[in-house]
């Protein structure tokens, strides 16, 4: 199969590289402006450009399309509606949206072992599939095109760097250096990454809040204050959902209650 990635930004990037490493697929990939012929030429095309762009490209590329060729794009924001002209065009259209987190052009993360969520036509999922096997992700099938999903996904992902960067501050504080503090927090976040997978939630929870410990988090409360009154208001606004996650492990109500007075003082 035949696979022309059209955009050269961090996810066309990523994307590539994957599955150039893997051998499994031919890939070729071009800026938004690409030659009819290589459109063509394509069993499969991914657009991997801007939510924005979808449409416009969609429009670009249907009048090429090889009758029966697969078109996706990568937005987990979006449905299939942005592909429709393709779709009239003979083409089967839909979404294939790495749930990965690509941060820079330069290097790309690995792709074994994420999961591509897609939806869309019978013929177009195949195509994820075979797409998503060669890059060594698994496939899970559910609707994107609300922003529920896209919500979700950037909660945990943006939500984890922004605490990074809270924590990594920290460290810097306490004589860490920069470069060190960030492979700590970084191998930290790795390891409670590896505990959802393999562990799932809550069980993946650990630290004091899931241990009952109320004098604990005032230490904690006490330090950060001291630190970075920033930081503390962070902690401080994640109690409520550490607990939560806490009860549902089996954390009794007595101490998630004592915990939580402790955020009032």
């Amino acid at each position: 199969m035949n696979v022309l990635i059209i955009g050269r930004g961090r996810v066309g990037n990523g994307l590539r590289r994957s599955l150039e490493a893997s051998g499994m697929l031919e890939v070729f990939a071009t800026g938004r402006r690409c030659k009819p012929s290589s459109v063509a030429a394509a069993d499969a095309i991914v657009l991997a450009v801007s939510d924005d762009s979808i449409s416009t490209v969609a429009r670009a590329i249907a009048p090429n399309l090889k009758r029966g060729a697969a078109v996706l794009h990568c937005a987990g924001a979006r449905g299939t509606d942005e592909l429709e002209t393709c779709r009239a065009s003979g083409a089967a259209v839909g979404v294939m949206h790495p749930l990965v987190s690509f941060p820079s052009k330069q290097r790309s993360p690995s792709l074994r072992g994420a999961t591509f969520t897609v939806n869309g036509s019978r013929s177009a999922i195949a195509t994820s599939r075979r797409i998503a096997k060669a890059c060594g992700a698994r496939v899970v099938l559910a609707q994107t095109g609300g922003a529920g999903y896209h919500a979700a996904a950037a909660l945990a992902a943006n939500g984890a760097a922004a605490l990074a960067f809270v924590s990594v501050g920290l460290l810097e504080r306490l004589g860490f250096e920069s470069r060190a503090a960030e492979r700590a927090i970084g191998g930290l976040l790795q390891s409670v990454g590896e505990n959802v997978q393999s562990l799932g939630v809550p069980g993946a929870l650990t630290g004091p809040i899931a241990r009952g410990e109320a004098e604990a988090v005032a230490n904690h409360r006490a330090a950060l204050r001291r630190l970075n009154p920033d930081a503390l208001s962070a902690y401080d606004a994640l109690v409520p959902i550490i607990l939560r996650c806490a009860r549902a492990a089996g954390l009794g109500q007595a101490k998630a209650s004592e915990i939580l007075r402790t955020t009032k003082r």
